[in-house]
C-alpha cells in the first residue's frame, strides 16, 4: 500500500444480526452494500486494502441499549482499532456513562440523530455535550438525511456556537444528501469532517472542492463499512487527485493526532 490508511467511520453488529442490520441501512438509503457487516468481514476488508488502523461505531436506538454498545464496542478494542462510544437523549446519567466510556479505552462519542429521533440542537443532549467539551472528547455526527431534519447543518452550526471548543467530526462532509447545507454552513468552520458515503453521490470535482476549500488538515477518511469496502474506498479517494502531502494528511495524520495520538 503507497499510503497508511486510518479509516474513522466503520460499522460492525453481532454476527446474529449483522445481516438483518445490513439489509435494513442498505434500504434506507438505497445503497447497494459492499459489506457483511460482522467484526470478521470488517477485519478481512482492512487487510486486503493495507489498511493500519480503523474506528468502530455503534448507537444505541433506546437509552437502554446504551451501556451494552459500549461494553460491545470496548471489547474489540486493540492497538489499531478504536472504538467510540454511544449516548442517547433519554439516558439518565451522562457524567457517570461518559465517566465509564473513557474508562472503557474508547476515544469519543458517535450519534446518529436520524436514527436515534433526535435533533443534534435538542435541549436534552446539552449536558451531555458540556462534558464531551471539557474532556475534549469528539463526537462524530451522522449528518444529512433527506427524510428528516435531526441531523442538519444548521442544528449542529447551533451546538457550536452554544459549546465553543467542542470537537466535532461532521460525517459524510458534513451534510449525507445535503451537501448544498454544508457547502453554505459548515465550509471553513472549526470542525472535522470525514469523507465517507460520499462518492456515489457526489461528482469527483464536487467531493474535491469541498474538501480543497474546508481545509485539508479538518478531513478525516472514512469508508462507511459496510456500505462500502476499503479498497474501493481507497481507490475512489486516491482518484480525487489531492497532493501526497494532502492524501497523506487525509488518509492518515489527522485521525492519528486526533483519535490514536
Amino acid at each position: 500500500m503507497e499510503y497508511k490508511v486510518i479509516d474513522v467511520h466503520t460499522h460492525i453488529w453481532p454476527e446474529k444480526l449483522a445481516d438483518r442490520a445490513v439489509r435494513h441501512v442498505g434500504e434506507y438509503y438505497s445503497y447497494d452494500m459492499h459489506g457483511k457487516g460482522t467484526m470478521a468481514d470488517l477485519v478481512e476488508s482492512t487487510k486486503e486494502a493495507g489498511v493500519e488502523k480503523f474506528v468502530i461505531h455503534s448507537s444505541a436506538l433506546k437509552s437502554s441499549q446504551v451501556e451494552d454498545v459500549n461494553n460491545a464496542t470496548a471489547s474489540h478494542i486493540t492497538e489499531n482499532i478504536a472504538g467510540f462510544g454511544t449516548l442517547h437523549p433519554e439516558y439518565e446519567d451522562f457524567e457517570k456513562e461518559i465517566d465509564r466510556i473513557v474508562s472503557l479505552g474508547l476515544k469519543g462519542i458517535k450519534l446518529h440523530p436520524d436514527f436515534q429521533f433526535f435533533n443534534i440542537d435538542d435541549r436534552r443532549m446539552y449536558g451531555a455535550y458540556e462534558i464531551l467539551r471539557d474532556k475534549k472528547l469528539p463526537i462524530l455526527f451522522h449528518m444529512g438525511d433527506v427524510k428528516y431534519d435531526y441531523s442538519s447543518a444548521v442544528r449542529l452550526i447551533k451546538v457550536m456556537q452554544d459549546f465553543p471548543g467542542i470537537v466535532v467530526i461532521g460525517a459524510h462532509l458534513g451534510g449525507h444528501l445535503k451537501w448544498e447545507q454544508t457547502e453554505e454552513y459548515l465550509i471553513g468552520k472549526d470542525l472535522f469532517m470525514d469523507c465517507s458515503s460520499t462518492s456515489r453521490k457526489l461528482s469527483p470535482e464536487r467531493i474535491k472542492s469541498i474538501i480543497s476549500r474546508h481545509g485539508t488538515e479538518k478531513i478525516l477518511f472514512g469508508t462507511d463499512y459496510p456500505i462500502e469496502r476499503h479498497k474501493e474506498g481507497i481507490e475512489n479517494f486516491l482518484s480525487l487527485g489531492f497532493t501526497r502531502e494532502e492524501n497523506e494528511r487525509i488518509l492518515y495524520n489527522n485521525a492519528y493526532n486526533l483519535i490514536f495520538k
